[in-house]
């Protein structure tokens, strides 16, 4: 059943369809431009399917199913419940729970509405495929092939490696824009390097690599934007539900919901609620067009180190706690301190950035890797054990250059580093 720019199908879907209508509505009427979105009522196991594979109809492998049973894990015991699920694509797609109440059903819309308008006007969502559900079922099929032409083994050893690299990859390169063997400067695509270069891989192990990176150039925009996108649909959320009227027991419940997404705790960053007051800060200092202005061309780093400021830091709580005895005590309340230290862990997702150096390095095809060092060190059991990952594809040895305790060492998959 559709309308308005909304569709839905599933058990109720008449008696809801024109709820989504009206929040469609509210949602133009308030200033938010969303892309056209389709909802389906499934059951819990559906949602945590999804969640945890991230598109419908995604390949197989051992990660997803190992997400999946922790999430279903959680909510059968009461630890944890998705209230919104939405794929970014044209139209967008968004997966409601059957034990949803009619309230739950029109907080939920109207927060992906406000996803909706984020995925449509963001600059870095421009060049996502939004068909990548579609793709991503064709990738899933190619892997099924391989695993009968190949052996499950097999794939799932290329797969473990490749999903160990994706991020470790540059959303702006096209597939045909891979360096020479011995790049220029350093490249910052590992993954792409190695599908292109590796000297021993097969076709199939190489289109493998090519898939798990297609789908990371989708992903990767979600992670760049997460807080500025869930505070964003907060912000939708927000305004869209009072618009609608509700009487004081959907009032009092939509506070509930509103309020559990906010918690703050001194163990986790928490992007809806400090994205949804960094917005509420520009909404009441700049005002709406510079909202719109910001959400269409910028991403986290910008946007917490240009509007983070010390009242956010005091609602949301941010500052840096360390355990003492059996207390958490505050280490740092310098607010500007602290955001800093946030922004940093923003940049790339929170990954190290890992650059190829020398495709032939000692004139022998092994792999030279450098660690760009921004002040953090890696953790040398991690990173010999992604080492490890890049020696099953490139199969000659491989070196990452780093520092470790101020020393500048070179790391391999095994035995001490050299210093």
């Amino acid at each position: 059943m559709s309308g308005g720019g909304v569709s839905v199908a599933g058990p109720g879907a008449g008696d809801l369809l024109p709820d989504l209508e009206r929040i469609w509505e509210a949602a133009r009427g308030l200033g938010f431009d969303p892309l056209p979105t389709h909802f389906e009522i499934v059951p819990a196991p559906v949602v945590y399917e999804v969640a945890a594979y991230g598109l419908p109809g995604r390949f197989t492998h051992w990660s997803h199913g190992k997400a999946y049973h922790l999430l279903k894990t959680r909510h059968d015991y009461g630890l944890h419940r998705i209230y919104e699920l939405v794929i970014n694509a044209d139209p967008c797609r968004a997966f409601l729970l059957e034990s949803n109440s009619r309230l739950e059903n029109r907080f939920v819309a109207a927060h992906v509405a406000g996803h909706a308008d984020f995925f449509h006007h963001n600059v870095f969502f421009r060049r996502t495929n939004r068909q990548m559900a579609d793709l991503a079922a064709v990738h899933a099929e190619r892997v099924r092939r391989y695993e009968f032409d190949h052996g499950i083994e097999a794939v799932e050893r290329v797969l473990d490696a490749a999903l160990a690299l994706e991020p470790h990859t540059d959303p702006w390169l096209g597939p045909q824009e891979a360096p020479p063997l011995r790049p220029d400067e350093p490249f910052e695509d590992v993954l792409l390097f190695i599908q292109v270069h590796a000297p021993a891989l097969e076709d199939w192990e190489r289109d493998l690599l090519a898939m798990v990176r297609d789908e990371r150039m989708y992903f990767w925009p979600q992670v760049r934007t997460k807080t500025m996108n869930e505070g964003w649909a907060c912000i939708a959320h927000s305004r869209i539900l009072r618009r609608l009227g509700l009487d004081d027991a959907d009032y009092t419940e939509f506070a509930r919901l509103h309020a559990s997404i906010q918690a703050s705790s001194p163990l986790t960053y928490n992007p809806y609620a400090v994205g949804y007051h960094v917005w509420e800060r520009i909404l009441e200092t700049r005002g709406w067009e510079e909202a719109l202005r910001i959400r269409e061309t910028e991403d986290d780093v910008s946007f917490l180190r240009n509007y983070l400021d010390e009242t956010v830091v005091e609602r949301c709580n941010l500052y840096i706690y360390a355990r003492r005895g059996d207390e958490w005590v505050i280490v740092e309340d310098d607010w500007e301190k602290v955001r800093d230290l946030i922004v940093l862990s923003r940049v790339r997702g929170g990954h190290p950035l890992i650059t190829v150096v020398d495709g032939d390095y000692q004139g022998q095809h092994q792999l030279l890797l450098r660690h760009v060092f921004d002040g953090r060190e890696l953790d040398v059991e991690e990173a010999r054990h992604a080492l490890a990952h890049v020696e099953r594809l490139w199969r000659r040895p491989v070196y990452l250059e780093t520092r470790v305790e101020g020393r500048e060492v070179v790391l391999t998959s095994r035995g001490p580093e050299k210093g």
